[in-house]
């Protein structure tokens, strides 16, 4: 099956006009022709099934035939994650995060940040297309940068970790998860947390965790934590 994304379609539509990207990508690379089904998603948890009407030439007619509401993961997984110096490996976490599966994503400002702004129409451009690649019918958002201490305060999960590299006492996080409950993690920048960092973090009840005995680069830590979660969760 192949996945098309638009925004704005909803259950009340019968109808619907592809265009830009969506309408080149259906008719000259998949070479789509009038009576062939496609399915659509506007990242809301809606399946949609429709039939092309009418291909012209910077548009695609669709009539909707039917549409679904799937359930979402079973688990909530946000993560709060410091974005990389180099932006294409924070780009690389981002697709690899959303077709392993995570919730939403909120790029962190820490003290030993490299990176504190973000492109965030290509960001978005980037999910969009990790969510079709994985089939996936629900949209991850991505939140606006914000510091470390505003997103520790404000976190309302009940399930909150912290992932760091100092010499402390942890449990490895796939043994402290909790299956099918809403959880957050904190994953810090390529120069580490600090020790104020964390004790806050620790202060607002985030509790450590150790993703292994190897250290591992920012980006990577992220992905490892959105698989474990979802082993734990799928077991």
């Amino acid at each position: 099956m192949q996945l098309f994304y638009n925004s704005e379609i909803n259950i009340n539509d019968d109808d619907l006009i592809m265009s830009d990207s969506e309408h080149y990508h259906l008719t000259k690379v998949l070479r789509k022709k009038i009576d062939d089904k496609v399915y659509l998603t506007n990242g809301n948890g809606y399946l949609f099934e429709a039939i092309i009407n009418k291909i012209n030439t910077k548009s695609t007619q669709l009539k909707i035939i039917n549409s679904n509401k799937k359930s979402a993961m079973e688990y909530g997984l946000h993560i709060g994650i410091a974005p990389t110096k180099k932006i294409d490996r924070f780009e690389w976490f981002l697709e690899k995060a959303i077709e392993i599966g995570v919730s939403s994503i909120t790029p962190l400002i820490c003290k030993y940040n490299e990176r504190k702004s973000l492109n965030y129409t290509r960001l978005n451009k980037i999910a969009v297309s990790a969510m079709k690649q994985s089939l996936q019918i629900y949209l991850p958002k991505i939140e606006p940068i914000v510091s470390i201490k505003e997103f520790i305060e404000s976190n309302q999960y009940k399930q909150k970790y912290i992932a760091h590299c100092k010499n402390s006492k942890k449990v490895h996080l796939s043994k402290i998860i909790k299956r099918k409950t809403n959880s957050s993690i904190i994953i810090g920048p390529e120069g580490g947390f600090t020790d104020d960092e964390i004790s806050l973090a620790m202060d607002y009840n985030f509790i450590p965790v150790s993703l292994g005995s190897n250290r591992l680069r920012t980006e990577t830590a992220g992905i490892v934590c959105c698989q474990t979660f979802s082993d734990v969760n799928n077991k």
